[in-house]
């Protein structure tokens, strides 16, 4: 029985003999040192369809450039064990072609699940593991439609190669707030630019027919083919040049400041969250959890407390809220602690301090055309949403507010009738409204799925809210689809105990179970990422446009 080793033995021994490979020589006209450029499309994506990008490249570089695209026989994509044979033989095929190897100054690039495998060849192939025996060095990588991996850049950025992320506004695998996590990340590192292309989807990195994902995941283009390959060109040839040592950082720099600006919203929405990729990595889930003790975590959600402002402010008093990331289901019997809601007040000062306590959960923005998703986000692709699907949080109620923190003993537990949990989640849908990009926002009204906000949903204890998560429905609203979004709630009345235990006393080893009002919040980061990706797959996908060709 042949293994998958010696498959991969094969292959490469076959393409290495007969390789499928289209190489673009430079045009005319173009002098100085030559330069290559090695590409690994996307799965399923010929290599031929890349033509008319490298030769957008091609022109715009002041040096001449050669291109070569890696094929496929028998796979959606070149593989890793056939990857490093495959360039050196391109590379000697090239000099029969005219390229003089002593001079070339070589960079690689990948496209969607290209991006990825190039990345980690070079990871591994690069200095005295290099191309041609480590004769020839790699001065940088294009990730068109990728990233470099989350995996290389925590704790500690450990990538060695210079590496230039391009994105698409409009791309609908690779997602934007995907990219805008590389801007975050990679923030005053010189030889890690991260830059973005306005109106463009992940297909158009390449031409012709997209593949079945693509056409299934991606977004509708608002720029034609042939612009969006000369606005990468405008990227990618510069960045060559500055690494080449032969100018292009006047050209870069500003398309870098663009790119940054665009994603300021999304930055601010992602760090108001609390988010374990940007400013909150210790956190459950996160990739600083191993720095939480006994359930509690040293990162917090600026937007949880939000929700407390919202239950408990008082007229004449200030009020002040704190948090932190927690295990919501911790306590002593695992080792851990419990974490609940406290408020303390100082009467003369007629002020108010609450303590709450959040933990985030992921997901696939809702409703979802398959129920896996989840696993997409261990494998980084930006193929599922980054910020959170909910902030479960511990929140005081606004009657023991009123009784403990105020003074008002004859306060009836009706003062948290009013849905609480819904006007702060709509308080968040809002505020991603108000501080969104202008442009994204009218494209968000004209052709989004809007939020609606159903009533809070009651749950009558611990574990029923824990495990519950934010409900997000699509229903149908004055001929549109909408997507109603309803929060889990808990509440329990200053008297909990004694009005469901009676006379049963307290064990002093259980918390009083009153005065708490729970909530399922909605991050401001999940209705940015809303706004600016999954609102628009209703009637802006690529599959819903060929719908509507085909009815046509």
């Amino acid at each position: 029985m042949m293994t998958l080793s010696s498959l991969c033995i094969l292959l490469t021994v076959f393409t290495a003999s007969a390789d499928k490979v289209m190489i673009l020589q430079p045009p005319k006209g173009k002098s100085g040192a030559p330069a290559a450029w090695i590409v690994l499309p996307g799965a399923q994506i010929d290599m031929e369809t890349y033509k008319p990008l490298a030769q957008a490249v091609q022109a715009e570089a002041s040096m001449p450039l050669w291109v070569a695209v890696l094929g496929t026989y028998l796979t959606p994509s070149a593989i890793p064990p056939e990857i490093g044979p495959r360039i050196d033989h391109v590379l000697s095929t090239m000099k029969t072609q005219g390229l003089d190897l002593e001079q070339v100054k070589l960079f690689y690039g990948g496209h969607s699940l290209g991006s990825v495998f190039i990345q980690d060849h070079l990871y591994t192939n690069h200095g005295e593991k290099g191309p041609m025996g480590g004769k020839i060095q790699v001065l940088g990588q294009v990730l068109m439609g990728g990233f470099v991996q989350r995996k290389y850049g925590y704790p500690q950025w450990t990538y060695p190669v210079s590496t230039l992320t391009v994105g698409g506004e409009l791309d609908g695998l690779a997602r934007p707030t995907r990219i805008a996590e590389s801007v975050y990340r990679q923030k005053g590192m010189k030889n890690f630019p991260v830059a973005l292309v306005k109106g463009m989807n992940h297909m158009q990195f390449a031409s012709g027919e997209p593949p079945l994902l693509v056409k299934l995941r991606d977004l509708e283009p608002e720029t034609k083919l042939e612009e969006a390959h000369v606005a990468v060109a405008k990227i990618v040839a510069p960045y060559f040049e500055q690494l080449a040592d032969v100018g292009g950082q006047d050209r870069l720099s500003p398309l870098l400041a663009e790119t940054a600006e665009w994603v300021k919203p999304l930055v601010e929405a992602y760090e108001m969250e609390g988010n374990r990729w940007f400013n909150a990595p210790d956190q459950i889930g996160g990739p600083g959890e191993k720095n939480c003790v006994k359930g509690g975590c040293p990162s917090k959600s600026s937007w949880a407390p939000e929700a407390q402002k919202v239950i408990s402010a008082v007229d004449g008093w200030t009020l002040t809220v704190d948090n932190e990331y927690v295990d919501c289901s911790s306590t002593p019997l695992t080792g851990e602690e419990f974490h609940l809601p406290v408020i303390s007040n100082n009467s003369a000062k007629k002020s108010l301090h609450i303590t709450t306590y959040s933990q985030a959960q992921w997901d696939d923005a809702q409703p979802s055309w398959f129920s896996w998703k989840e696993i997409f986000d261990k494998f980084d692709t930006g193929f599922v949403s980054t910020s959170a699907v909910e902030l479960g949080t511990k929140l005081a109620s606004r009657q023991c507010t009123l009784i403990q923190g105020v003074g008002d003993l004859n306060t009836s537990f009706s003062v948290d009738d009013p849905q609480f949990c819904a006007i702060t989640n709509k308080k968040a849908y809002e505020w991603a409204q108000a501080h969104a990009g202008k442009e994204t926002l009218k494209r968000f009204q004209e052709h989004g799925q809007k939020y609606v906000f159903g009533d809070d949903i009651p749950k009558a204890g611990g574990p029923l809210f824990l495990y519950d998560r934010l409900h997000f429905t699509e229903k149908d609203q004055d001929g549109q689809k909408v997507i109603e979004v309803a929060a889990p709630m808990q509440k329990t009345e200053i008297d909990y105990w004694t009005k469901h235990f009676g006379p049963i006393p307290r064990p002093s080893s259980v918390p009083d179970p009153g005065c708490f009002h729970y909530c399922k919040l909605l991050s401001p980061a999940r209705a940015m990422e809303w706004i600016y990706v999954d609102s628009l797959r209703s009637k802006k996908s690529s599959m819903s446009q060929r719908a509507d060709a085909i009815v046509v």
